[in-house]
């Protein structure tokens, strides 16, 4: 039926150019928020790791206290290949698993690497793992742990820094 101005009573639906302006909006706001969503991920990343870093540490603070001053030894590992060391001293007793490095230029890795004050290298070499010296009792390194990384973290600091 037929109002007084000759419209329908009852309008049904959308029209073409609403559907395209509610489409043109959900565009626009997906455009504005996925990269900051993107963000978020590498944040939450980089916190985890930073927590995990804190797990290996507190790990080797209480094995340290356990062994009366002593962290465990690295003398005969090779730095550039996986030192399982480190894991076999601290897991299960002091840790459950070493945990991963999940790093954004790198492929995430429970890698544990060993310095080694005889080669020419330092602690931000670019393996994207774990670094840990107990090498040498008498340095100031002796027992440290570190992500030992090139990059930086999102807030422009050197991973190993912390």
């Amino acid at each position: 039926m037929r109002g007084d101005n000759g419209r329908e009573a009852g309008r049904r639906g959308f029209t073409l150019i609403e559907l395209m302006i509610v489409v043109a909006i959900i565009g626009l706001l997906s455009a504005i928020a996925v990269p900051k969503f993107a963000n978020l991920i590498v944040q939450a990343k980089e916190g985890n790791t930073k927590g995990n870093l804190g797990r290996i540490r507190s790990a080797l603070n209480i094995y340290y206290a356990d062994m009366e001053g002593y962290f465990p030894i690295s003398a005969n590992a090779s730095n550039t290949t996986n030192w399982t060391g480190l894991s076999t001293t601290l897991v299960p007793k002091y840790i459950n698993t070493v945990p991963k490095a999940e790093l954004r230029n790198h492929v995430s890795s429970n890698a544990v690497y060993k310095h080694d004050y005889t080669q020419a290298h330092t602690h931000d070499s670019g393996y994207g793992a774990w670094g840990y010296d107990g090498t040498y009792p008498t340095t100031a390194e002796w027992g440290r742990v570190w992500l030992w990384c090139t990059h930086t973290d999102k807030s422009g600091g050197q991973w190993s820094s912390f």
